[in-house]
């Protein structure tokens, strides 16, 4: 194996979108055990122009191609959801190490699948639960680890986005909840990942999954599109160390509020808030202890080499997840989180959400 793993982007597109914005200024910083070596798009002129642009020696138009380079070592897949399950199969079964976004698959079979075909091909893999890496989460699960508030009562978290009603023609797809890729699965499966990390898992969910927005309009022509895909998701339980949780995410007809998360103890109260989603850029975490009457701002350590180098928005969580992963694979670690296995049982608590929802009965996790 080369000094640093050496990297291939599906979905590598030259143009603002989730690769350009969140994954390539990491490799660009030169900071990772790992260094971008080939692209892949739908077309041979916006990969020769991506690779171009992104420094990358080799570009294709075929994925399968790129699958077939000796000096390639890890495949990320950065493309629309209903792609992840083949394009991670090809990779997975060309030896390649692999890093997909989530969700891993449209289903949770899909999940389960990759993850055991995965372990049965010794490649090592790494899913998009970049909240995981968050100084913010990381440091409000800190404060709670060394006592903070003393024994956890209770935490609440919000996440409003706004503008629903309508969305980019190259979005419309995301309509159909067989598609996989709506506010569930999405946005609620990254707000509450965060949620995960900073106070750990649930032990019950109640939940109501909801459509309240049934139609949408293209931006561009105005035409309407009936809508299935879930956009409001309650939920309350109990958290396995004990306590009471509730969130609500949703996507909104019209003005959001953002994002806001707060927990309470015997001792104290942290909160959380952003503009939007946390776990895609930074947020402000409050604190309050004893009799203290108001919360006040508590500064959070992000990494030297981030601060650094400058990176901002998503760039800053998924380029410490790349870095993390590149290290695990580079010095043989034998457990990296979050891997497939965490994708798969991530997908069965969205599942167990759902579940709740359609039967009125709360799930023991």
């Amino acid at each position: 194996m080369a000094d640093k793993l050496r990297v291939g982007i599906i979905g590598a597109s030259p143009n603002i979108g989730w690769a350009s914005r969140s994954h390539i200024p990491g490799f660009a910083t030169g900071k990772l055990n790992a260094e971008l070596v080939a692209v892949s798009t739908t077309r041979q002129e916006s990969a020769d122009e991506a690779a171009q642009k992104f420094g990358a020696a080799h570009a294709f138009d075929d994925h399968r191609k790129m699958l077939e380079l000796d000096d390639l070592d890890v495949v990320a897949v950065v493309v629309k959801l209903p792609h992840h399950y083949q394009l991670t199969k090809d990779a997975i079964e060309a030896g390649k190490h692999v890093y997909t976004e989530w969700p891993l698959g449209t289903t949770t079979a899909q999940a389960e699948e990759l993850a055991t075909l995965a372990k049965e091909k010794g490649v090592r893999t790494a899913v998009g639960l970049q909240a995981r890496r968050s100084a913010e989460f990381l440091h409000i699960r800190k404060l709670i680890d060394e006592g903070y508030l003393s024994d956890v009562l209770s935490c609440t978290m919000v996440q409003i986005s706004g503008g629903s009603l309508s969305r980019p023609e190259g979005r419309i797809w995301m309509r159909d909840a067989a598609q996989g890729a709506n506010t569930l699965s999405i946005s609620f499966g990254h707000a509450i990942d965060g949620l995960f990390t900073m106070v750990g898992g649930m032990a019950t969910v109640a939940g109501s999954v909801n459509t309240q927005v049934p139609e949408w309009a293209a931006d561009e022509t105005g035409e309407k599109f009936s809508v299935d895909a879930p956009d409001d998701i309650l939920t309350t339980g109990t958290l396995r160390s004990g306590g009471s949780v509730s969130t609500h995410v949703a996507a909104v007809a019209r003005q959001g509020s953002g994002y806001r998360f707060e927990v309470r103890g015997t001792e104290g109260t942290l909160r959380l808030l952003g503009p939007g989603s946390v776990h895609a850029g930074p947020g402000q975490v409050f604190g309050a202890q004893g009799d203290a009457k108001e919360l006040e701002a508590i500064e959070v350590p992000q990494d030297q080499w981030v601060v650094d180098e400058g990176l901002k928005g998503g760039a800053i969580n998924i380029g410490k997840l790349w870095a993390s992963f590149a290290d695990s694979i580079a010095n043989g670690t034998t457990q990296f989180d979050p891997d497939f296995d965490a994708a798969v049982e991530h997908h069965r608590f969205i599942d167990a959400v759902q579940r709740a929802s359609d039967t009125g009965q709360t799930q023991t996790l």
